[in-house]
């Protein structure tokens, strides 16, 4: 019997955040003294193109996501970028409740930090570019794929065929491996859509984020510069839509009819994008010689913001799995990543999902419920503590 030696040990589908960290992660292993052969495969050429995985909104690093990429070597390209949160409010429109964390109670230089996309996704590009053995197929997409005992045949948009070891979906909440796959989904509608815009105000942001619970959603502000925000402003997507539709005077008037005085007055605002919010969580996000991790894994809802810091630990978690192993595709391989990710991956997704639905419930128990919550844990260390050490990335 021949048996056919694979082009690559890894391809990575999706060249977008969590891919391109993946592959960079991945390019610095060296299981058997001899770097891996890594493929990156990506429709868009970024720098080129408009680039979904890499567009005009801001991402919120936790102090974990912020550790990963000091030890995968980014940290240093991004931090001249990257906007410092050292407190944050959370409170309930309308309600006295809230609760306050500050770095310091935590020994911390930040909780996290606020990165605009389009600035992180040009430092990655650079650094893929910088790595030889990372070969990249792009634009090009994966059209389909067939699993065989050592290794997985891939075709590509072009048409050619390449072959891998370990295939890894990280192409996004329409992932064409869940779909040819037909992984199991839990997936539900938040009735939500997110708009999407930077803000001016009047005076110095402080390092501090902001996270608003209103009747139709919550409303976060990003600390993005001495007197900038990044906003995310989740509303019923009828609301949405008529909010896209106002000038930006009568935008900004209405963001500041919703959130109130604390953060200063509110001067004008940026281009707003909009985009609909879903819940989608693979419950089996490994099968033969295949992994799926980031969107393509589990899409969020974005209050809190844990979408890409739960990815970011996905990648770590794969990295370490694949750290000693000879054959990245072993079935025990990826039997050690699924059960390392399982725990962290349900607890987020409850977590981020709880949050979204409890805070617009307008019975009045669990309006009552919610105030009493924010007051205790405000009050109570080791509440506030369990939630933050989530938040902040601690726990796989």
């Amino acid at each position: 019997m021949t048996i056919r030696i694979a082009d690559y040990d890894v391809v990575i589908a999706g060249g977008g955040m969590t891919g391109a960290t993946l592959a960079i992660a991945l390019a610095q292993l060296k299981p058997s003294g001899k770097a891996w052969r890594i493929a990156l495969i990506e429709a868009k050429i970024p720098q080129q193109q408009a680039h979904p995985g890499f567009d005009g909104r801001a991402i919120a690093l936790s102090a974990g996501s912020v550790a990963a990429l000091q030890q995968l070597s980014l940290w240093p390209a991004w931090r001249h970028a990257a906007h410092a949160i050292r407190h944050i409010h959370v409170s309930e429109k309308g309600h006295a409740g809230r609760v306050t964390m500050d770095a310091d109670e935590f020994q911390l230089p930040a909780l996290g930090y606020v990165l605009e996309l389009s600035v992180a996704g040009a430092k990655l590009c650079q650094q893929l570019t910088t790595l030889p053995n990372i070969t990249h197929y792009c634009p090009s997409s994966l059209v389909s794929f067939v699993q065989s005992a050592d290794l997985v045949t891939l075709t590509l948009s072009s048409g050619e065929q390449i072959s891998t070891r370990l295939l890894v979906g990280a192409d996004g909440a329409q992932s064409v491996i869940q779909q040819q796959l037909n992984l199991p989904v839990q997936q539900h509608d938040f009735s939500q859509s997110a708009v999407i815009t930077s803000l001016q105000v009047d005076g110095p942001v402080h390092s501090r984020a902001w996270e608003r619970f209103t009747a139709h959603g919550p409303l976060a502000l990003l600390p993005l510069g001495d007197q900038t925000y990044s906003v995310v402003w989740c509303q019923s997507p009828e609301q949405a839509a008529e909010t896209m539709q106002l000038t930006d005077s009568d935008f900004t008037a209405k963001l500041q009819q919703t959130f109130g005085f604390r953060a200063g007055r509110f001067m004008k605002n940026g281009a707003r994008a909009v985009y609909p919010l879903a819940l989608r969580y693979l419950t089996q996000s490994t099968h033969h010689r295949v992994v799926l991790l980031g969107n393509a894994a589990h899409q969020l809802h974005p209050v809190a913001g844990q979408g890409f810091n739960l990815a970011m630990r996905d990648v770590m978690a794969l990295r370490d799995s694949l750290q000693d192993a000879s054959d990245p595709g072993a079935y025990a391989v990826l039997r050690n990543y699924r059960q390392r990710r399982e725990g962290d991956q349900q607890r987020t997704v409850w977590l981020t999902s709880s949050l979204a639905s409890l805070f617009v419930e307008p019975a009045f128990p669990l309006v009552i419920a919610r105030q009493t919550g924010l007051m205790l844990m405000n009050h109570i260390p080791c509440l506030k503590n369990g939630l933050v050490q989530q938040a902040l990335g601690h726990k796989s």
